[in-house]
């Protein structure tokens, strides 16, 4: 299985399933193992990737942010249920910041 398609897949398998103990209510604790400045960092590549991450977009996201499959999920995760990210057919896309309006 490709790498963009393996994230993918875990993200979508992570969103779907929603709970490993994320509040993923903005101003709340963070995830484990997840700083502010991951999900600034995240944020800021999935911007650049274009907000909608899909396939092509998904090593782009990886490489910018240099995360392994577990934690992009896990920030994917925390995105979607603080109401930043919501669910596309093929991965996800940023609805906060930049990407509000895109």
């Amino acid at each position: 299985m490709k790498p963009a398609v393996a994230l993918l897949a875990a993200l979508t398998l992570t969103l779907t399933a929603c709970g490993a103990g994320l509040d993923g209510v903005p101003g709340q604790t963070l995830p484990d193992g997840v700083s502010e400045q991951d999900v600034a960092l995240f944020k800021a590549a999935a911007t650049q990737a274009g907000c909608v991450i899909g396939p092509a977009q998904a090593d782009q996201v990886r490489s910018a942010t240099g995360f392994d499959t577990a934690k992009l999920s896990i920030i994917t995760q925390y995105l979607t249920l603080a109401g930043e990210s919501t669910p596309t057919d093929s991965g996800f896309r940023l609805t906060s910041g930049s990407c509000a309006n895109a």
